[in-house]
Order: C-alpha cells, then structure tokens, then sequence
C-alpha cells in the first residue's frame, strides 16, 4: 500500500485487468460489476432522474426523491443485475451502456411509455439516467483480459 491515500487501485477497486489465476468467474466472461458497481449506479441513476423530473416541477422534487426511493432501489437492483448478468461476456463497456439506455426505455413500453409526450418523456428520462447509472460504473467493474 503506498502512502498516497488515492493511489491504491486494490483498496478502492478500481477496474483492471486480472490473470485468468485470480479470475472467479467464468472463463468467457469479460466484465463483471464490481460489488460496490450496482450500489453505486442504481445511486446516481436515481439521483439522476430525480434531477430531470426536479427541473419539470422543482416544488416536487423532495417529495418524489421519497416516493421513488423504493422502487428505483428494487427496479434498479433486479434490472441491473439480470442485464449485468446477460451482458457479461460483452467486453466494449460502451455497448454496456447502450444496452442499460435501452432496456430502461423497453422498461416502460407495457406500460404505454412510448404512446404520447408525457409517457414518452418520463421513459426516456428512466432510459438515461440508465444509462448514465452505468455510466458512472465504468471504472467499478472487473475485467477479465485473459484469453
């Protein structure tokens, strides 16, 4: 460990490419979020669509920071994981990204998410702050070089 507090790459897991010796994981899995990955983008993809949905009525933000808690939380936490699991052996992170801004706006289709410009608004602001959820987990995932 170096005496430079933000120099350590193993004490704040900061992506890099591992041995097929330490790998855990499968042998043709190329990237893999980290534990601290999916906390940390379902975070700032939950702050992020506050802060679009803040700027359309910034009397409501506080309350739907608190409503949406929950369901980002549990959304995010079932979505993020399944797409983090399918997209494993995809090693460009930036498709990793694509696929996490498309699967939040074919989240909503069901629900009438691409029918008029309100539906419409509020799934591509889920869809970006996907995105940019995964976005900002990009230097938190482990990745496998080894061929």
């Amino acid at each position: 460990m170096s005496q430079e507090p933000w120099t350590d790459e193993d004490e704040y897991g900061l992506a890099g490419p591992h041995t097929s010796a330490e790998w855990r994981y499968g042998c043709k899995d190329r990237v893999v979020l980290g534990g601290k990955g999916l906390p940390m983008g379902i975070a700032v993809a939950h702050l992020t669509f506050c802060v679009f949905w803040g700027i359309q009525a910034p009397g409501w933000a506080i309350i739907f920071f608190g409503y949406s808690l929950l369901p980002v939380w549990i959304i995010g936490a079932a979505v993020g994981s399944l797409l983090g699991l399918a997209l494993r052996r995809v090693r460009n992170q930036w498709a990793h990204v694509a696929a996490f801004f498309a699967g939040g706006l074919l989240m909503c289709v069901p629900f009438g998410g691409l029918s008029g410009a309100g539906p419409l608004l509020f799934s591509s602001s889920i869809a970006l702050a996907a995105g940019i959820g995964r976005l900002a987990a990009w230097k938190l995932v482990r990745i496998n070089d080894a061929p």
